[in-house]
């Protein structure tokens, strides 16, 4: 019995050697620099346009258009990556000068945040 109970460890150690030595084979996928860049540039976006929303004279003008800032949020919040990126475009290319920018930005804003509560 002490014979055959060493021959099957044996036997059971060998096989646990040899399937141990096979190459294990590991699957991953090429990223490409414009995934990841794409992907860190619409978090950005999107943290640019809440920090908008945050803003008090964009409250304000929400608030006077009668849109609900809760809603605002939820909208902005609802918009897809590529629709985020050209609101944000949009918002730059505005020009630039003492409370201007911010004025036309905020207009822009409440218009689009309009368009989308209609």
């Amino acid at each position: 019995m002490k014979r055959f109970t060493v021959r099957s460890l044996i036997v059971l150690i060998s096989l646990t050697l040899a399937i141990g030595m096979i190459p294990a084979t590991a699957l991953a996928g090429v990223v490409g620099t414009s995934e990841v860049v794409h992907e860190n540039q619409a978090s950005a976006d999107r943290a640019y346009l809440q920090q908008a929303l945050e803003r008090e004279e964009m409250q304000d003008l929400l608030a006077a258009q009668g849109v609900d800032l809760a809603e605002a949020e939820k909208r902005v919040a609802a918009l897809s990556d590529e629709e985020v990126r050209e609101l944000v475009e949009r918002m730059d290319q505005q020009p630039v000068g003492a409370g201007v920018s911010v004025g036309a930005t905020t207009i822009l804003l409440v218009i689009i945040i309009w368009l989308l509560v209609r």
